[in-house]
């Protein structure tokens, strides 16, 4: 008899959905997932509505299912069907069967109505059509007959076949293993690529097993793609497994004398041979980058052929079942599985860092699947799945490839390609490797995809970002667990905003972001090289690209850096007291800048009200003040500049604008000016009415009014374009919830 034990509960209801359509000739009907009351299966029939109900009681006692059975008796009264089967895995005996259709006798034309393991195992011998729509069926039946039939084989290939049979329970075949088995029937080949725990030996081990069902000799590659070729047979339809042929570690040192070329030529005889012989790969990608640009020729047969697969992400039906199925076939306790079923699965498919390999993790003996709390545990270990990025770190990177990654941390949350280069190559030197232009670029190319992700912003400049959120995370933790490596990006570092990223990412500052008390405690360790760099770079260009101007090509200061260092400033002697004097030097540098009308105002005001609120000196406090009073008042250009000379005069000078006369007509004048010949930039009308109220200007706030309600018939005139997230999602999320609520359907 067929292994049932391989499907899901659901899976089964597909298989006999189809095994019964296919007996009757009929149109078989399945309904969402989910608590099903008393209906698996319907179809139609001139003698009036069918149903079945579907037990996938393999591993159970009898009584187990005859106890199950008797719970649907009520269900089936209420439907009263013009006939009812019962279908379950359990190897009936004939005894049990009469005792199944005893229940069930209303509705039912004899004990034939009820079908054991058996009928379904005669089913599929009849109707082996059926079986190929489902792989995991027919592959592991397949599988089970040519063990049987090469003993020889499987006990050369015991731990093989265990590792697959183990992994098949639980696999969701999906739109990846479909595209997989057309690049292994067209090219005979197929690199599977992607990053930590997407599933790319699973799927590979899929593909041995479809094609061991069908004949093919399983040959594991270890070590050396040498061992395929002394195994390669004419006589034998072969498929060979070479898992991580790149290796754990960087490929430049994983393949042995000569291996890539012997691995070239063994994929493009492969390719361009008969399909008897066929070859699977898996590769994480960044390696896999870097195999292409150390290996030309690797980089050639892909182009040439086409057969690497890149997995990149899951539906959240795929992950919906993939949770489902590793639950259902797991040892979770039915506490557990009812808090997943009353909502605690959203927080785990809907998570940004879901993989199979973490779905795994945490469905299986090494994660705690018995106590109360589970989904949070659950959700614990997607938030920091740090596990899986330290290796990849830690055994397949470079040191100049480990640089650019911690590098990155260090900057904005997207940074432009060349500012990275120079906090890179700093680092690099600081640490006694040199980074050239040329390493730089394969340096990216090894990383992209996995640990960063590049793209183009509007301008078509190169901007680079961390792949995943939980890179960031390991990146900070490896920063702050390595003093040796965090004191070399402090005095390496060529920006200053760099040193503010790290001393923010261990303060916080925020409920939802409270810091890295780990990182902040190793920043104060190093205070001394953190404040000499603060110093060192206080004067340093910023981390961004440089705005240039029109009528020429000299760089021009983003606006609100110094503003920005200098609050910097003030926060570090908040938390390590650096000293008024030194801290009061750089406020002072803000004062000249603001007498030559340079800065940004919104900062301006935060830095004004900062010293103003510390212990500083009145006559500095002085100084900031007429600084920022005389700058504000004299550049009164647009909209904004008004409103924060209007903040400064009421929050910082408590004055009453309504008695400002003299500012009311100009601000008055401004208006006209507006309303006659607008300003490119968008003006903020709301705002402009609460100042016009404020200088007592009622007929000026009215027009005001005017032109807002003119601005929202406008808006009531625009159609706005739909939006459509262009997911093919094959359940819906009530189906996704009824799936789930199967896990405690009694």
């Amino acid at each position: 008899m067929r292994d049932f034990s391989v499907l899901s509960d659901i899976e089964f209801e597909e298989l006999v959905g189809d095994l019964l359509g296919a007996a009757f000739d009929t149109t078989v009907e399945r309904f969402a997932a989910g608590a099903d009351g008393g209906t698996d299966l319907r179809w139609f029939t001139p003698a009036g509505t069918h149903i079945a109900q579907c037990k996938h009681y393999a591993k159970s006692s009898f009584s187990q299912l005859g106890s199950s059975a008797r719970k649907e008796v009520e269900k089936v009264r209420k439907i009263n069907p013009g006939k009812y089967m019962f279908i379950t895995t359990y190897d009936l005996s004939v005894s049990q069967k009469e005792q199944l259709h005893g229940i069930f006798s209303q509705w039912m034309t004899g004990p034939s109505d009820v079908l054991g393991g058996r009928d379904v195992d005669s089913l599929l011998t009849r109707y082996p059509e059926i079986e190929r729509r489902h792989p995991k069926l027919w592959v592991t039946t397949g599988m089970q007959l040519f063990w049987n039939l090469h003993s020889d084989i499987a006990n050369r290939a015991e731990a093989l076949r265990q590792r697959i049979e183990k992994s098949m329970p639980k696999y969701v075949v999906n739109s990846g293993y479909q595209a997989a088995r057309k690049l292994l029937e067209d090219h005979n080949v197929c690199l599977i690529s992607g990053p930590p725990g997407m599933g790319k030996t699973t799927l590979a081990q899929m593909l041995l097993a479809e094609h061991i069902s069908s004949g093919y000799e399983p040959v594991e590659v270890s070590s050396d793609i040498n061992e395929a070729w002394i195994a390669l047979s004419r006589e034998t339809r072969q498929i060979f497994l070479y898992d991580d042929f790149l290796g754990q570690i960087t490929f430049s040192e994983r393949l042995a004398k000569n291996e890539d070329k012997r691995l070239s030529d063994l994929i493009e005889r492969l390719s361009e041979g008969s399909s008897r012989k066929k070859l699977v790969l898996t590769t994480r990608e960044y390696i896999l980058r870097d195999a292409k640009l150390t290996y030309e020729r690797l980089g050639e047969l892909d182009a040439k052929y086409q057969f690497v697969l890149e997995l990149q992400g899951y539906s959240k039906s795929d992950r919906a079942q993939i949770l489902y199925n590793h639950l259902w076939h797991s040892n979770v306790s039915g506490q557990c599985l009812r808090e997943i079923a009353e909502g605690g699965y959203k927080h785990i498919i809907n998570h940004e860092t879901y993989n199979p390999r973490l779905v795994e993790y945490c469905t299986g003996g090494a994660f705690d699947v018995d106590s109360p709390g589970y989904p949070a545990r659950f959700k614990a270990m997607l938030d920091h799945p740090e596990k899986i990025w330290r290796v990849a770190f830690e055994k397949h990177l470079t040191p100049e490839q480990k640089y650019l990654v911690l590098a990155l941390c260090t900057l904005p949350l997207v940074a432009h390609i060349e500012v990275l280069q120079v906090a890179h190559a700093k680092l690099c030197e600081e640490l006694g490797i040199i980074s050239t232009e040329s390493s730089y670029r394969e340096t990216l190319d090894v990383l992209e995809g996995t640990f960063i992700a590049i793209s183009k912003d509007k301008k078509g400049e190169t901007r680079i970002q961390y792949a995943n959120p939980s890179v960031t995370e390991f990146a900070l933790s490896r920063i702050a667990s390595d003093r040796r490596i965090l004191a070399a990006l402090l005095r390496s570092a060529p920006f200053f905003e760099q040193l503010i990223e790290l001393f923010l990412y261990g303060a916080g500052g925020s409920f939802f972001h409270p810091g890295n008390s780990t990182l902040m405690s190793a920043l104060k360790n190093l205070q001394s090289v953190f404040v000499e760099a603060l110093d060192g770079r206080f004067g340093s260009a910023a981390p961004y690209r440089w705005e240039v101007q029109a009528a020429g090509t000299r760089p021009v200061e983003t606006r609100g850096t110094y503003e920005k260092r200098v609050r910097f400033y003030l926060q570090v002697d908040s938390e390590w007291h650096l000293g008024h004097e030194a801290v009061g030097n750089k406020v002072r540098t803000l004062t000249d800048r603001w007498r030559t009308r340079g800065g940004d105002k919104s900062e301006a005001l935060k830095i004004f009200e900062d010293v103003r609120c510390r212990d500083f000196s009145d006559v500095l406090v002085g100084e900031v003040h007429d600084a920022l009073h005389e700058w504000l008042e004299g550049s009164l250009y647009g909209a904004d500049d008004w409103l924060y000379y209007a903040k400064h005069l009421t929050d910082q000078d408590n004055i009453d604008l309504g008695e400002e006369k003299h500012l009311a007509e100009l601000f008055e004048e401004f208006m006209e000016e507006e309303f006659r010949s607008p300003s490119s930039s968008p003006v903020d009308l709301d705002e402009m009415k609460l100042l016009a109220d404020n200088f007592y200007l009622y007929d000026l706030s009215d027009r005001i009014e005017e032109a807002i309600e003119e601005g929202h018939e406008s808006d009531d005139e625009y159609e706005r374009p739909g939006s459509s997230s262009g997911a093919d999602e094959r359940y819906s999320d009530a189906e996704i919830a009824d799936l789930f609520g199967r896990l405690i359907d009694d």
